[in-house]
């Protein structure tokens, strides 16, 4: 039975993979200002959520998000993560092409250098013990993700990302945006933008995020 104009013209669901020291409620001024017509999804990822153990693994990460929307019955999406949440979605376009429709990447690591982790980590220690109460993260938690991003290196993995991709640093991200011009020149069909902000977007540019995804996605 051929689809109506109405379903064939319904777009794919967004999904959204917050970064380090954030949780899901971190993307509630992006989503104010993406608007609607298009139903959004912002899981916790493993490793990251508060009942979790300590640790992080980039795969596990990967394939407890790709299950959760398999279990909604989700068949394909489209991709926004900032930090590892960039990782993730990237790693997903690899081992789960068939999900991913387009993807949005805001300060997805390649290979992270020594310099890049250590002011991550120093930015993080920081944060007060009380806002990162409030996100619902612990800072063990999040030190450890560090610690199993240094011997990170997608090199090899970004010729096998197939989807369109969007990759988006902060002006004032200067580091972030070394690496995020690598990763653009690495994917196969990817474009580069800066917006006016830092290291994680949708924290600190949330509507101009939103305008350059609404833009890419639809």
């Amino acid at each position: 039975m051929p689809l109506s104009p109405d379903s064939q013209a319904r777009p794919r669901p967004l999904v959204l993979l917050h970064g380090i020291g954030q949780s899901p409620i971190a993307w509630q001024e992006f989503v104010s200002a993406f608007g609607p017509g298009r139903a959004m999804h912002a899981p916790w990822m493993r490793g990251l959520k508060p009942s979790d153990a300590v640790g992080f693994d980039l795969d596990a990460a990967a394939l407890d998000v790709a299950n959760q929307l398999e279990l909604q019955g989700m068949k394909q999406v489209d991709l926004l993560g900032v930090s590892v949440g960039g990782n993730v979605a990237l790693r997903l376009a690899v081992e789960r092409p068939q999900l991913v429709g387009r993807l949005v990447l805001a300060g997805a690591l390649v290979r992270p250098t020594k310099a890049q982790l250590r002011m991550q980590k120093l930015a993080l220690r920081i944060v007060p013990e009380g806002k990162l109460v409030d996100a619902g993260v612990s800072r063990p938690r999040m030190l450890a993700v560090f610690d199993a991003l240094r011997t990170l290196d997608e090199t090899s993995r970004l010729s096998q990302v197939h989807a369109p991709a969007l990759v988006v640093a902060g002006s004032g991200d200067r580091l972030g945006r070394a690496a995020a011009q690598v990763l653009a020149r690495g994917l196969p069909d990817a474009r580069f933008e800066t917006v006016a902000g830092g290291s994680m977007l949708n924290d600190s540019s949330p509507k101009e995020l939103a305008a350059l995804a609404h833009a890419f996605l639809d």
